[in-house]
């Protein structure tokens, strides 16, 4: 189920493109809660949808991820902002709320993609085809070079904790990677706990779209203390990065292609 498994969240992965591949991932927080916290690439010039998304986590609400991985500018620049913005404007028109509330992430090739029909029908595709039930698919569209969708959850007594991620790669270099929790937690919590999750369990965050977030939607009937949810992110970190390893090429399978 991915990002679906804990209550409250909703996604799906769309196709844009030519090519039939999914390359539109949405993820949902449906709440009671939006609280949200994100860490992000150490570049120094991030690209656009950092830039964008810092400023959205900053209100410490979210209410959806979108994760372009056709074509957006991965580097600084009004053009690249500027296609970030209409995204995001896109997705909550859709939404019927607030582009403040929206994270974006890209992973494409370099090039800003054109705000057309296609890219329009595919925002409103993937909020109509939201569901429980769309955590795979939302995976499967977060894949750039990746072989196959990485994804992994964790139950706890009272709270579930799920995510996807997508490795880096040489020509992208874009490290993603989505976390969801229905544990009821304040957006300092969620920034606390993603900041120290992510430097303990995944690569670090290098490339200038390089982008981890955690959204946690209160919907778990208690209150459940960090360190339990502490610990259910670190194993589904641990999982996703393994996954992550099994699929990245040794300097050996290189050179055996090359």
């Amino acid at each position: 189920m991915s990002v679906t498994a804990p209550r409250g969240f909703r996604a799906a992965g769309v196709t844009t493109g030519a090519d039939g591949a999914r390359d539109l991932a949405l993820v949902v927080n449906d709440g009671p809660s939006r609280a949200a916290g994100a860490v992000s690439t150490t570049a120094e010039d991030p690209a656009a949808p950092v830039l964008w998304s810092n400023q959205v986590v900053s209100g410490g609400r979210v209410r959806a991820v979108v994760v372009d991985t056709g074509a957006i500018d991965p580097a600084p620049g009004p053009a690249g902002f500027q296609a970030v913005h209409a995204l995001a404007e896109r997705t909550a028109d859709a939404l019927s709320d607030s582009a403040a509330e929206i994270v974006v992430c890209a992973a494409g090739r370099p090039g800003v993609r054109p705000d057309g029909d296609t890219l329009r029908q595919g925002v409103a595709d993937a909020v109509t085809e939201a569901a429980r039930g769309g955590g795979l698919p939302a995976a499967d569209a977060l894949r750039t070079t990746d072989t196959v969708a990485k994804f992994a959850f964790q139950r706890g007594e009272d709270l579930t904790v799920g995510g996807m991620a997508k490795g880096p790669d040489a020509a992208l270099s874009t490290g993603l990677c989505v976390l969801t929790t229905d544990a009821a937690l304040t957006p300092e919590q969620c920034r606390t706990l993603v900041g120290a999750v992510a430097a303990r369990t995944l690569a670090p965050l290098t490339g200038p779209g390089d982008t981890v977030v955690l959204l946690a939607s209160g919907a778990a009937d208690t209150t459940t203390d960090d360190e339990t949810v502490a610990a259910l992110l670190t194993k589904v970190c641990e999982d996703l990065a393994a996954q992550i390893a099994a699929d990245t090429p040794t300097t050996e399978d290189e050179q055996a292609h090359t």
